[in-house]
């Protein structure tokens, strides 16, 4: 009779254990997650700083909010490839996804260094100069809308791994 109640106790217990070092990495990555959009939308972050500075015509302000957002897009970049992924399933490709996902979104928003510039340029110019310098403006818009479309696919491809991830693991 003993012997029923031992293994029910112990398949209980087993399918309670959650993997310890995959729910902090998930964690980990989760934080990092709130990091990025605090650099991105939370108030105080360097893009508020620098839309402060469009708003007021500061672009030199304006780049150096934007020097700032690279600066703590590199150090949460840094700290995702840091991570520890040994001996946990689907660890590094989930790692992986991330670091890409946001180098595709430091990229975007770096690209706003062109079109500040641009902007600048074309406030000072008159006539045809202006007119080229607004064209100019039109083509970064066109390429950053393909900026947009690649990181939406990092994105979807760091979902595919969370999931991949999450169903490894239970969690």
């Amino acid at each position: 009779m003993k012997k029923p109640f031992i293994a029910v106790f112990l398949l209980i217990s087993l399918a309670g254990c959650k993997p310890k070092k995959a729910i902090q990495l998930r964690e980990a990555l989760e934080q990092k997650n709130r990091t990025a959009f605090n650099i991105v939308a939370g108030e105080g972050g360097a893009e508020g700083q620098k839309l402060q500075c469009l708003i007021k015509g500061d672009y030199q302000g304006a780049l150096a909010a934007l020097d700032k957002e690279e600066k703590d897009f590199d150090r949460l970049i840094d700290s995702i490839k840091s991570l520890p992924v040994t001996g946990i399933k689907q660890g590094e490709p989930l790692k992986a996804a991330a670091v890409d996902y946001y180098t595709a979104v430091k990229a975007l928003q770096l690209f706003d260094r062109n079109e500040i510039t641009q902007r600048e340029i074309a406030r000072r110019m008159k006539g045809d100069s202006a007119m080229n310098a607004h064209k100019k403006i039109y083509e970064l818009s066109v390429q950053k809308q393909a900026m947009y479309k690649k990181v939406y696919e990092k994105d979807s491809v760091l979902q595919q791994a969370r999931e991949k991830f999450n169903a490894e693991h239970g969690i």
